[in-house]
């Protein structure tokens, strides 16, 4: 079975903290023929210093004299890679030991494939797995998974790897978001070929305070839902209206729920009842907006602790 060269690419901001443990996981590969590059996107804080420490083997760091992004980073990085695949890692997450060597040859057998992607564990700040994500996919097939792509993000970027050449065809990532630059690439690379999976944990991300999509959760509204319209009218042809009319609900839906649950719940309800509107499932959202209303809340928490005073008070005598 073949292994192909692959190049790392790491886009780093301020991640001196992490740097280490993200590289240490990719020097534990069990794969033949691996670059790395890393692109120190304008950090403040020596990241460049750290990863120059650490350099062994075959790394190239980029030094950028400003912040771009992520997006930028990327694009400054991927024209240099010298492999035909590219598998991305964020600094502040880390792979198994055998994430490499269980996907390219996967990619590698089939010409039509554009990216290969497989499952991951979320972790807190110590250590401990707190989820499992992209073990069980809708049932589509790998050229039309790009139809549920649309509808949800299954994809962390440190489970990807992607051939060089289809990432630059597409125009590399759209430096424009803030956020979702990840699942608008996704989008594009799979609805252009096929997409491969490996239903298995090969990756560990983290997820802490100070992690990009913290910082920018509360911005999806503003940044996913043009990018996915955007998508939508690319592919308008091959799509219905009822199958556009329901991506579109869903995505309102799932965006107002987030912004409501970080306590934006003007804001959160507004996007939950147009997704009611288009048709997704307006039961169910009716249902959450009631129960996840501040009243409801305060209303459970009186109840729960009333239930444990009168726990304390069982078998007591007057």
């Amino acid at each position: 079975m073949p292994y192909p060269p692959v190049t790392v690419l790491v886009a780093a901001y301020n991640a001196a903290r992490t740097i280490e443990r993200a590289l240490t996981s990719v020097w534990r590969q069990n794969y033949p023929e691996m670059e790395v590059i890393v692109v120190d996107d304008g950090s403040t804080d020596g990241t460049g210093l750290r990863v120059q420490e650490m350099a062994r083997g075959d790394i190239h760091l980029i030094r950028l004299e400003k912040n771009l992004g992520v997006s930028g980073a990327l694009n400054a990085g991927i024209p240099r890679a010298h492999s035909d695949y590219i598998a991305f890692l964020d600094a502040d997450d880390e792979w198994l030991a055998d994430k490499l060597i269980k996907q390219l040859p996967i990619i590698e057998a089939r010409p039509e494939m554009t990216m290969i992607a497989c499952g991951g564990e979320s972790v807190d700040p110590a250590g401990r797995t707190f989820d499992t994500f992209g073990l069980e996919l809708p049932p589509y097939s790998p050229r039309e998974f790009w139809r549920a792509l649309l509808v949800q993000t299954y994809f962390s970027r440190s489970t990807v790897v992607a051939r060089r050449t289809k990432l630059l065809e597409v125009g590399g990532f759209d430096e424009a978001l803030m956020v979702s630059e990840d699942q608008d690439m996704w989008i594009k690379l799979a609805s252009s070929g096929e997409t491969g999976f490996v239903p298995e944990v090969l990756v560990r991300i983290y997820d802490l305070p100070d992690s990009l999509g913290a910082r920018y959760w509360e911005r999806e509204a503003e940044f996913t839902l043009p990018m996915i319209r955007n998508n939508l009218t690319r592919l308008a042809s091959r799509l219905s209206k009822r199958e556009m009319r329901q991506i579109v609900g869903h995505r309102y839906a799932a965006t107002g729920r987030n912004i409501y649950a970080l306590g934006r719940h003007g804001r959160g309800a507004a996007l939950v009842i147009r997704g009611m509107l288009l048709g997704h499932r307006p039961l169910q959202n009716l249902g959450y907006l009631i129960s996840a209303a501040p009243p409801m809340i305060r209303l459970k928490r009186h109840f729960r602790r009333g239930s444990r005073a009168n726990e304390g008070n069982v078998g007591r005598l007057p």
